[in-house]
């Protein structure tokens, strides 16, 4: 296996030394000790692919041996007969391997420099040969062949140039994975450029993509500016037409790290650029006229004014409608049902409790001021409330006597979330009050109990939860909601007191699933049910307590419908 691959990779060196345009001057190449972990494998590795290649090359042990003796590249050259001299730099980062290869020339200058990765010491070995083979300054036996022009392209060809800004690269690397599956023609961008400079075009020049593009039959180009601002990754991704410096069609994207941007570019670029590349059409390559030399009279010199410079300018800000939302506010109706039973009742003298359905309201508010301004860090902390209340009734005992009966639960406190495409996951910590109360059946009478003979709590906690929202289908029409929270309850209310169990202590959590769909301008309709659960430690007091019981279990099913708007 590894002879058919060094076989492979000879006969791919091969092709590559046979189309080059122009080698070093007469004399071998020389490779410097190379440095860092695995290095000397590497630099046999690359030794003798180039040998197969049928590169000339100094023997790495009379490399070695002048190099110990001589300091200074140009002496080494001289000494070794070198035309070029190769060095590199091996170093492994979170599993990969990484050269950093340059090439020097008989005066020590650098002539070349260029990055190689691979997962194995292997491929980057035979990496970092193709890389030298394609720089065109090694010495290889034999005749060199001019390379032969570009075929006419039968799809529209497209040169992706080097974007700028933070992580360009990666970005850019992002843009030319989301576009091969496109059915486009990529064109490289290495021979793009020496084409302009053999016409003696400069790129940074208005237009002065136009005459390369126009004898290479190349469509247009996509260029691009990466941006980091407050926090947030932005990417502007333009198509130039080849034949002018018209931008024909420029998109957004943005994320909250450059990982998720390199991702929403590979998965957009395609689809947002396609039909606007499909306009420009299949190019037809052109000839460069070469103007012929003449004799003229000189004429005197006039400043010509200086013509303004074609910029694409961006906001420093993000657009309000591609901010996240800065406002939450949700209204709706609700049916409560409750259960609060004990257990290890060892007297068989204290009532459990059933609420069937209870109607009431609830409303929801969640606020991130910063939205306002920013789409980075200052736009993801914001203000949590809810409130509820389950409209007034009678609740009735076993022998008929009815008791005013009410409840509500409020929660105000902080919320902090991680907008991250379709996801926003959510932190939530607050401070809450959960009470059921029940009233007298009328005045005191002699002989008559007027108390419902079941004890009224008013939960105060802390609650500490997360929860996440995400949109469904192609527009988010469609969202699912879900949170789930631990209550930290330090007050009970009623049941604490001296009539019932004055040391009593409990702890609470509530979860909730909601589904919603989108409606135009921001509006929302949601679904939801929720469920919360109060588990109670009685801690009966000895020698003589009013009740008897271990503990108890007090549970609430909430179904709610309700409209929302967020923006």
């Amino acid at each position: 296996m590894r002879l058919l691959r060094f076989c492979a990779l000879a006969a791919l060196l091969s092709l590559f030394s046979s189309v080059d345009v122009a080698y070093a001057d007469d004399g071998a190449a020389a490779l410097l000790p190379f440095q860092g972990p695995q290095a000397a494998k590497v630099r046999q590795n690359v030794q003798k692919s180039l040998r197969a290649a049928d590169v000339q090359v100094v023997p790495l042990k009379r490399v070695t041996a002048v190099v110990k003796k001589t300091k200074g590249y140009a002496k080494q050259a001289t000494k070794l007969k070198a035309s070029v001299l190769v060095r590199a730099r091996v170093r492994r980062v979170e599993g990969r391997w990484i050269a950093d290869t340059e090439v020097r020339n008989t005066k020590g200058q650098r002539i070349e420099k260029f990055r190689t990765t691979s997962s194995s010491v292997t491929r980057l070995s035979n990496r970092v040969v193709v890389q030298l083979m394609k720089t065109g300054r090694l010495p290889v036996v034999g005749a060199v062949a001019e390379p032969e022009p570009p075929s006419a392209p039968t799809q529209p060809r497209l040169v992706v140039r080097p974007f700028t800004g933070a992580q360009a690269g990666k970005i850019r690397g992002a843009a030319v994975r989301g576009l091969r599956p496109e059915p486009v023609e990529l064109f490289s961008n290495k021979q793009f450029v020496d084409k302009a400079n053999g016409l003696g075009v400069d790129l940074k020049s208005d237009g002065g993509h136009v005459a390369p593009a126009s004898a290479l039959a190349v469509s247009g180009l996509i260029e691009g500016d990466v941006l980091r601002e407050d926090g947030v990754w932005s990417a502007y991704v333009r198509l130039v037409d080849g034949e002018s410096a018209t931008v024909i069609s420029q998109h957004y994207y943005d994320a909250s790290t450059s990982a998720a941007l390199a991702k929403s570019v590979q998965a957009n670029i395609g689809p947002d650029f396609r039909k606007d590349i499909r306009k420009l059409g299949v190019a037809v390559p052109g000839a460069v006229a070469v103007v012929p030399v003449t004799a003229v009279t000189a004429a005197p010199v006039v400043k010509a004014p200086k013509k303004a410079k074609a910029e694409v300018k961006y906001k420093a800000k993000r657009p309000k409608e591609q901010r996240p939302a800065a406002v939450d506010i949700e209204f709706d109706f609700r049916l409560v049902h409750r259960d609060f039973a004990y257990k290890d009742d060892l007297r068989g003298d204290l009532r459990s409790y059933k609420l069937g359905i209870g109607p009431g309201v609830g409303t929801k508010f969640q606020y991130y001021p910063g939205a306002h301004f920013t789409a980075g860090v200052g736009a993801q902390f914001g203000i949590d409330f809810e409130w509820e209340r389950v409209f007034n009734f009678d609740s009735t005992r076993a022998d008929g006597a009815q008791f005013p009966t009410e409840s509500q639960q409020f929660l105000i406190g902080l919320r902090w979330r991680y907008p991250t495409g379709r996801w926003e996951p959510s932190f939530v910590i607050d401070y809450g009050v959960h009470s059921f109360r029940f009233g007298l059946s009328g005045p005191p009478v002699p002989g008559e109990d007027n108390t419902a003979q079941t004890p009224s709590v008013r939960y105060e906690f802390v609650r500490i939860g997360a929860g996440f929202r995400v949109g469904i289908g192609e527009k988010e029409r469609f969202i699912v909601m879900a949170n789930l929270a631990f209550r930290g309850v330090f007050s009970v209310g009623g049941v604490g007191t001296s009539l019932w169990f004055p040391e009593a202590t409990a702890n609470g959590m509530d979860a909730m699933v909601m589904f919603g769909y989108a409606l135009p301008k921001g509006f929302e309709i949601r679904l939801g049910i929720d469920y919360r659960r109060y588990g109670l430690d009685l801690n009966p007091v000895p020698p003589d307590p009013p009740y008897v019981a271990g503990g108890a279990a007090d549970q609430y099913w909430g179904f709610s419908i309700g409209a929302a708007w967020r923006r």
